[in-house]
């Protein structure tokens, strides 16, 4: 990779979202523009979808270099961009925002993110599995994508909204045509036994953020792992055990959290603002240490 073209004057960049109290974006973002002696700041955009909207509307005027985009808005903003990438395209989700001149363009890294994170941390090769995704938003269908990209044999994804689940499934089976997927609504009594079946269950909806939030699934749907155990996977990396992956990993199951995946989208999402290579370690140490210190007085 080149190296990182040199910006004269500041340049500032940020993440929209709501709620975003939990984000440790800035933190590994301003870490990596400080080694690389580049002028910028990162900044958190915590909007409703009435001031979203606006700012989005107000790009053109807007003193943003590029941001973010996380949860609930990863498909609202495609509307407002002048182009996007073929896999966000397919993916039908942008969660990085660029500029190309006066232009702006959207990225979907959380798809290659959580593949990264899925191989190195988990271990886990997808090709002819099975997955259960809990969640139709944005990151479920950068996960979906990822899987259908990998050969997984089978994916189903499930919501309370089941249309948003079954759009996913008609969306992605019109690009891959060897994965099979399946559309189920919450409380649907075959996710227990998909459940039961699959090689990986992915928890991509925000329950589990705060620690009055219910399970997104019954508890009593995560098996032992009798049969062997089974990789559970939550996009929440804060707190760093959700009380989904404490059952399972009591249940004998391998868990991983979603830190990996927000490490490797946010390293390619600085890559596509700066043009060049990201200081991986440095970053990762910020990360890790913004996750040590949350909370502390």
């Amino acid at each position: 990779m080149r190296s990182v073209k040199r910006h004269t004057g500041f340049r500032l960049f940020g993440i929209f979202g709501y709620p975003l109290e939990h984000t440790l974006s800035p933190h590994m973002h301003e870490a990596g523009f400080r080694a690389l002696g580049i002028d910028a700041n990162y900044i958190v955009l915590e909007q409703d979808a009435a001031g979203f909207r606006e700012a989005m509307r107000g790009l053109r005027r807007s003193l943003l270099s590029g941001f973010n985009v996380t949860v609930p808005y990863k498909e609202t903003v495609l509307k407002y961009l002048d182009g996007i990438s073929r896999e966000a395209r397919e993916i039908g989700a942008v969660n990085t925002v660029y500029q190309k001149g006066t232009r702006w363009f959207g990225a979907n890294t959380d798809m290659e993110g959580f593949l990264l994170s899925l191989g190195r941390e988990g271990k886990y090769r997808p090709e002819g599995k099975r997955a259960v995704i809990l969640g139709a938003g944005g990151a479920s269908r950068a996960v979906v994508y990822g899987l259908s990209r990998k050969k997984a044999r089978a994916v189903t994804v499930v919501d309370m909204f089941p249309e948003k689940a079954e759009k996913i499934a008609r969306d992605l089976g019109r690009v891959f045509r060897g994965t099979a997927y399946e559309a189920l609504r919450s409380g649907d009594l075959r996710i227990r036994e998909l459940i039961g079946k699959a090689d990986l269950v992915v928890n991509a909806t925000p329950l589990g953020l705060k620690k009055t939030d219910p399970m997104a699934v019954p508890s009593e749907w995560i098996p032992k792992a009798d049969a062997g155990p089974k990789l559970f996977m939550d996009l929440i990396y804060n707190p760093a055990e959700t009380r989904f992956l404490a059952l399972a990993r009591k249940r004998g199951h391998r868990t991983l959290n979603g830190l990996g995946m927000l490490f490797y989208q946010g390293v390619r999402a600085f890559e596509c603002w700066t043009g060049g290579k990201a200081p991986v370690s440095v970053m990762r140490n910020a990360l890790l240490e913004a996750l040590r210190t949350k909370g502390k007085p």
